[in-house]
Formats: structure tokens, C-alpha cells, sequence
């Protein structure tokens, strides 16, 4: 079983109020002004206005439903869904709106709910050995935050009691772990000659990758490029990896 709603991120009070005064007060501008060409005895155009704010409302509660987006949550960056499924509320959006089954996320902090909970993993195809090879001076360097340092000349698990499948080898190290924060199998690091690679392995822990922002997580057997240098968090040990220029 995954969780639909795995590093999500719910929207902030701003983006709900945002979204909400765009989807309300545009139609509700729309109806005053109709109002207002009625007493003006103007109503062949207070009609087209009055009758374009009901689609504008029709529109939002329909692509709520099925999208769980509307131009507010356009505009603010949230999309609003089922939280037991993740998925679009469907035709009951407006019941399970008011009885409070729907949540709303922000798609720019955390994953979008429509976006795959966990990707396929795909191991890098076999390159030709010169063009994958490097000396071992060119070959980035793992810290570890026990002390260890080491190069990376190909593919390396880390974990508390790791191991690789027969249809992805790979150098496995056993890194002793007190506080049990690692997972048997963590995460995996892949140097292709050019750059470094980082997959997470499930683990339970997570993998992070820390920014200049808060530490970004990592999607489950997501294969993720990293930068010359970095710095990981897997559960609460430090990794740093660097690449010679």
C-alpha cells in the first residue's frame, strides 16, 4: 500500500483565501454589474453577464470534480482532491467539499496528488566502458558522517545490511546505525562518468537532498541526478558527495 498523499504538501492559509476570492468575487463582480444594468434599464446586457457568471460558476464546480482545479487554484498553485484516494472529488465534489473529505495541496512545495506516488525504476542502460570509465583521481568522493571516505568509481548501496539485485550489481557498504534511522537497503549512488546519481530504495526513513531552501525528499526508485557537490540525508545520517572538477 502507498500513501496518495506521500510528500504532499497542503496549500498555506494565503493560496486557500487566493483561490477562493478568485473563484467568488469574479462571478460575484459579474452579477453586481448585471445588477446594476438592470436598474439602468440596460438588461439585454445585465442578461449576458448575469448568464456568463453562472458558467463561470458551473465551470469551476465541474473542473473542481474532475480536476480538482479551478482558475483560483490555478493562480494560487493548489489543487484540491479526495484525501483518503488523492484523486479528483467527481460529481459529489460539492457534498464532499462541505463534509470536509477534500484537502487542498500545493502542487509548487510538495508533489502534485496526480502525480505518480512512486515511479518505476529503470536501471541505467549498459554503456560502452570507454565511455563510462574514469580514472580513479577523476571519481567523486563519499563522506560519510561516521568518518569514512571513499571513491565512487561505479554503483554503491549504502545501508544498515545492504545488498543489490543480480540484474543491477553493485558495491554494497554496511554502515553501522545505532538509531536505526537507515534502512537494510537505503539508497543507491551511481557514477556514470559524467555525474552522480541517487535512487532511494524504498527506505522508510527517506532520502533528502539538502538546498539552500529545507531538504528536498526523494521519491521512492526515482533516479535523481546530483549536483558536483552535495550533501544527503538518509534517515538521520550525513552523506556528502563531490565530484572533482
Amino acid at each position: 500500500m502507498v500513501d496518495p498523499l506521500v510528500l504532499t504538501a497542503p496549500a498555506r492559509a494565503g493560496q486557500r483565501i487566493a483561490a477562493i476570492a478568485v473563484d467568488v468575487l469574479v462571478p460575484a463582480a459579474l452579477a453586481a454589474i448585471a445588477g446594476l444594468l438592470f436598474l439602468l434599464d440596460a438588461p439585454a446586457a445585465a442578461w449576458v453577464l448575469l448568464l456568463v457568471a453562472i458558467a463561470l460558476v458551473a465551470a469551476s464546480i465541474a473542473t473542481l470534480g474532475r480536476s480538482g482545479l479551478t482558475l483560483g487554484r490555478v493562480a494560487a498553485g493548489t489543487r484540491t482532491v479526495e484525501r483518503a484516494t488523492g484523486a479528483a472529488a467527481g460529481a459529489s465534489v460539492l457534498a464532499k467539499l462541505v463534509s470536509g473529505r477534500l484537502g487542498t495541496f500545493d502542487i509548487h512545495r510538495g508533489r502534485d496528488p496526480f502525480a505518480p506516488a512512486l515511479s518505476p525504476f529503470e536501471f541505467p542502460a549498459q554503456q560502452p566502458a570507454a565511455a563510462t570509465s574514469a580514472p580513479s583521481s577523476l571519481a567523486p568522493v563519499v563522506e560519510l558522517d561516521s568518518g569514512q571516505r571513499f571513491t565512487l568509481d561505479s554503483a554503491l548501496v549504502l545501508g544498515r545490511n545492504p545488498s543489490a539485485p543480480m540484474d543491477a550489481p553493485a558495491e554494497v557498504y554496511r554502515w553501522a546505525d545505532l538509531s536505526r534511522t537507515l534502512s537494510k537497503s537505503h539508497a543507491r549512488l551511481e557514477w556514470d562518468g559524467r555525474r552522480v546519481w541517487i535512487t532511494d530504495l524504498a527506505s522508510t526513513n527517506g532520502t533528502f537532498v539538502r538546498t539552500a531552501g529545507a531538504p528536498q525528499p526523494l521519491i521512492a526508485y526515482q533516479r535523481t541526478p546530483l549536483a558536483a557537490e552535495s550533501v544527503l540525508e538518509l534517515g538521520d545520517r550525513i552523506v556528502t558527495v563531490r565530484v572533482p572538477a
